[in-house]
């Protein structure tokens, strides 16, 4: 897990699962890690405010990783939009 969460460091749309706290912290960054300990960042956001919050845990609390690596919305036209970019974006090499 060490060695996964180091080079995950600065990556974004990471998801930590922790133990402790039986359930998932999303889109954290991971700051640094060590033999024992990682330290990571996450925002949480209620009605009223928007906090960001700086952990640490042990290695032996991350249960699970995940990466999120593609979002598509589910909108046909923003779609239609992304495939028009990424068309010509191609065509440019």
């Amino acid at each position: 897990m060490e060695k996964k969460l180091r080079e995950l460091t600065g990556k974004p749309n990471v998801w930590l699962y922790i133990r402790s706290s039986n359930g998932w912290i999303k889109n954290v960054e991971i700051l640094e890690v060590n033999s024992e300990t990682v330290t990571f960042r996450y925002e949480h956001e209620s009605e009223a405010e928007s906090r960001i919050w700086e952990k640490t845990t042990r290695l032996d609390n991350i249960v699970e990783v995940d990466i999120r690596v593609l979002a598509m919305p589910k909108n046909s036209e923003q779609v239609e939009g992304m495939r028009n970019k990424l068309s010509k974006l191609l065509e440019q090499d």
